[in-house]
């Protein structure tokens, strides 16, 4: 987790540029559609135009088919090969290890944020709405919470000033009655 991203450390005012300045999240929906690198989740993106910078950015959302855990990303590759902003809904927490971060708040659990600090170095944190047990809780069980959230963390939105909808278009399994079995002649000893 504290791998240093060299990038961001010698670009930490293009990095907070990135985040903090009024994106435009291009695709009103986004389909979430199977990963081919994973058949246990499905992936959706968007283009984003930066109100500053003319880089491509990339808004990605993946989610597992098995249950609601899901995570949100953005991505400069012309910039850094790793998303620069993250988050996830589900899974392990995080470790802070920094010295100025007491012993019992370096522990970050899931739902969080993953940012960088100025040194490149990566840190998960909880914002306002995160911190609270049962806002967390909603937000990790729905999706479309989780990117209105994340779009207001990173000042994302629509041209209309509302968030991206993530549709679900994978195919549902069906389940089809294909033989019926008779237990009636069958004796059980």
């Amino acid at each position: 987790m504290n791998k240093i991203n060299k990038d961001i450390k010698d670009q930490f005012d293009f990095f907070t540029e990135l985040v903090s300045t009024d994106k435009i999240v291009l695709s009103k929906t986004i389909i979430l559609e199977p990963k081919k690198s994973n058949v246990k989740w499905l992936t959706g993106q968007s283009n984003v135009q930066h109100q500053t910078i003319s880089e491509d950015i990339i808004f990605f959302v993946e989610r597992s088919k098995r249950d609601s855990k899901y995570g949100i990303k953005l991505r400069c590759s012309s910039f850094t090969k790793e998303p620069f902003f993250r988050f996830d809904s589900d899974g392990p927490a995080h470790r802070n290890d920094f010295p100025n971060i007491p012993l019992e708040e370096q522990s970050v659990t899931t739902p969080h944020f993953n940012s960088y600090k100025e040194d490149g170095k990566p840190i998960a944190y909880k914002n306002e709405t995160l911190r609270k047990e049962s806002e967390a809780k909603i937000i990790s069980e729905d999706i479309n919470f989780g990117v209105s959230l994340f779009c207001m963390e990173t000042n994302s939105k629509l041209t209309n000033g509302e968030f991206p909808e993530i549709v679900d278009k994978a195919p549902e399994m069906e389940f089809n009655q294909v033989q019926s079995i008779n237990f009636d002649n069958i004796t059980f000893e």
